[in-house]
């Protein structure tokens, strides 16, 4: 398998894999929000990755672009994930953990310190991702304070402290 930055060359593949990767779950039109994501001044090309396999197809692709955390007294730009994608003919063989790997390891090369989701707590644990609300910062939406759904894993050991606030994951 390679990781490779995505080129403007794969989007109607991507588009395919990201539509037939979501194609069971409940987040329909994931594979056009992809679409959006790109047109938006947050992307970051060189955070666009996808994985292909020896035959050079397509089986996964993983996005991080700028997100904010608002504060009381700043903004923080960090990073958040969304989508990553594996095709289903190749889940639970390694692929999402060696894109985010690689994607974590650019992204610290970049610069940046942290990475925020939304997603299924029991899969992204398993990554080092914890509540965002361990950290006191919470998604705009969630007014229990107590989003197990909205994540961050620290790239740098102490990244999010004193980094308390709001973040707007779109």
């Amino acid at each position: 398998m390679v990781i490779r930055q995505e080129q403007p060359t794969d989007y109607d593949e991507v588009y395919e894999l990201v539509k037939i990767s979501f194609a069971t779950s409940t987040n329909e039109g994931e594979w056009d929000y992809l679409n959006e994501v790109r047109k938006k001044d947050t992307f970051i090309p060189e955070l666009s990755l996808v994985a292909e396999n020896e035959d050079g197809k397509l089986i996964g692709q993983i996005v991080l672009y700028k997100t904010y955390i608002t504060t009381s007294n700043s903004v923080y730009t960090e990073l958040l994930l969304s989508p990553i994608s594996v095709h289903p003919d190749f889940f639970r063989r390694g692929i999402a953990r060696a894109m985010m790997m690689e994607a974590f390891r650019i992204a610290t090369k970049m610069g940046y310190t942290s990475v925020f989701l939304c997603g299924e707590p029991d899969f992204y644990h398993k990554f080092g991702f914890k509540p965002s609300y361990e950290y006191g910062i919470f998604h705009i939406a969630d007014k229990t304070k107590d989003a197990k759904w909205c994540m961050a894993l620290e790239l740098t050991p102490g990244a999010l402290t004193g980094k308390a606030g709001t973040i707007s994951i779109q």
